[in-house]
């Protein structure tokens, strides 16, 4: 069996590291980490990193910058194109955002997290009033593991059901995978 690639397994480490660092809330110290590594070696994957470390830090100008930097050298970032997402969101430019969306969702299908791309699409549908996109994402996130109880107090979710269209969606999904409970506990809230 070969041995790991140095560098790869160098860029693994630092990534890890970094990760723990923003865990814990030293995201200074991630920050001096990544951008020490990357003047060294520098990589699309740690210029992701560094662009959520900007984004934590508020800064999603820079952090916006970063995400396209590093899907310019490697598209194929799912995570990447997830990120620029919710940075187009957080600027009112949800074209933008459903576009990122979507480049996620078609590269995210194995992911452990795989849903997460699909259900932001499902959730801009439904902000849209945009019943066949609505169904067709949330069936794709639902299929890749999705689950109401990730949005049981959501009460952006909730109020899908005073939409004629979304609300026929909802309680037929919730009904086939078995969540019922949600639907009743959202029904005598509205």
């Amino acid at each position: 069996m070969p041995l790991p690639d140095y560098r790869e397994s160098l860029q693994a480490a630092v990534e890890a590291d970094a990760d723990g660092l923003i865990g814990e809330g030293r995201l200074d110290e991630a920050l001096d980490l990544v951008q020490g590594f990357r003047v060294i070696a520098d990589d699309p994957r740690l210029t992701y990193e560094e662009s959520l470390i900007r984004r934590l830090q508020g800064d999603n100008e820079a952090s916006e910058r970063l995400l396209r930097e590093a899907l310019d050298r490697d598209p194929d970032l799912a995570f990447a194109w997830y990120d620029l997402g919710e940075v187009c969101l957080m600027s009112g430019r949800q074209e933008e955002a459903r576009s990122a969306f979507e480049e996620a969702s078609a590269r995210s299908e194995q992911h452990p997290k795989g849903w997460a791309a699909p259900f932001r699409l499902a959730e801009l549908a439904g902000l849209r009033s945009d019943v066949p996109a609505f169904d067709r994402h949330l069936k794709e996130a639902l299929r890749r593991g999705f689950r109401f109880a990730t949005v049981v107090e959501d009460p952006r979710w909730r109020g899908f059901l005073a939409d004629e269209g979304l609300a026929e969606v909802l309680r037929r999904l919730m009904v086939v995978y078995g969540e019922e409970a949600i639907l009743r506990r959202w029904e005598q809230a509205q």
